[in-house]
């Protein structure tokens, strides 16, 4: 059977975002008609994104002003989880959030009390993509995790990929001067860690070994879908080796350290596709 022979008996497809269904402010080709398509076959989809900036309704705007309509239940970012993460976990929280407003919005409607950041003490600092991070805020973090406070991060992902292939700083840079100074490591909510992908299957009811996530990143997108169970295809945007599911594995983790991650074993994708067009053709010849 073709590598790509599983897609068919897929019930639910999870997308990235940045990358994948658009790169800055413009859609990739070919995901209108593969939208179009699952729609007409009667499949879920959801997109799941690390961006820990936006909410869904916020995210929703952007792609609509970019050609696309998607409802708000069909969009799962890192943002709007992360206070019903906290509160599964470990009930509610003084909480510090170091991030968006729209982050720090969505923790306080969870029911955290939210403190400020240069306030002394919080039970938890939650780091995301602060576009306003400075040196006080870095010592002000320190301080409070020294003290007790547990830190936690939105994501890991040092970069996402710009309008023009440029890289664009996120949560992870951040966290890695956190987590130099302070010596501790982050616990993460989202990809490549299982909550999301836990949520975005409940969302659509269906099972691990019915989903198959979609995405460009090797380390939060594919190896985060193979430990939850799910299939995966990695979009390469054209940088791809060769066929990664025949056997690229060392490819792959030499690429994924390049990224600045740390291999925990091979992050092997299913289909290897280098562009979402290639990818529609595929789900067309299902």
């Amino acid at each position: 059977m073709a590598q790509h022979g599983f897609l068919p008996r897929m019930q639910a497809y999870f997308f990235d975002l940045d990358g994948c269904i658009y790169h800055g402010d413009r859609l990739s080709a070919g995901v209108v008609p593969l939208l179009d398509r699952l729609r007409q076959q009667g499949l879920s989809y959801v997109f799941l994104t690390n961006n820990s900036r936006l909410g869904a309704a916020e995210i929703g705007s952007r792609l609509e002003a970019m050609g696309l309509t998607v409802p708000d239940d069909r969009i799962l970012p890192v943002t709007d989880i992360a206070g019903k993460y906290l509160r599964d976990k470990y009930g509610k929280l003084s909480v510090k959030t170091i991030g968006s407003d729209s982050l720090a919005r969505n923790i306080a409607e969870a029911g955290h009390t939210p403190i400020a950041w240069d306030a002394p003490g919080a039970d938890v600092v939650i780091v995301g993509r602060d576009t306003e991070f400075h040196y006080n805020k870095l010592q002000r973090i320190a301080a409070d995790i020294g003290h007790g406070s547990r830190l936690i991060a939105t994501n890991p992902d040092r970069y996402h990929p710009g309008q023009f292939g440029e890289r664009v700083p996120e949560t992870g840079s951040l966290l890695a001067a956190i987590e130099a100074v302070t010596g501790k490591t982050a616990e993460c909510i989202g990809k490549p860690e299982p909550y999301m992908f836990e949520q975005a299957m409940q969302l659509c009811g269906a099972a691990p070994d019915s989903c198959v996530m979609v995405g460009d990143n090797l380390e939060t997108d594919i190896r985060g879908s193979r430990q939850a169970g799910l299939r995966s295809v990695w979009i390469t945007n054209g940088s791809a080796p060769g066929p990664a599911a025949e056997g690229g594995a060392e490819v792959l983790e030499s690429r994924s350290s390049a990224a600045g991650f740390a291999p925990s074993g091979p992050a092997r994708p299913d289909v290897v596709v280098n562009d979402m067009e290639e990818l529609y053709q595929l789900v067309m010849q299902g």
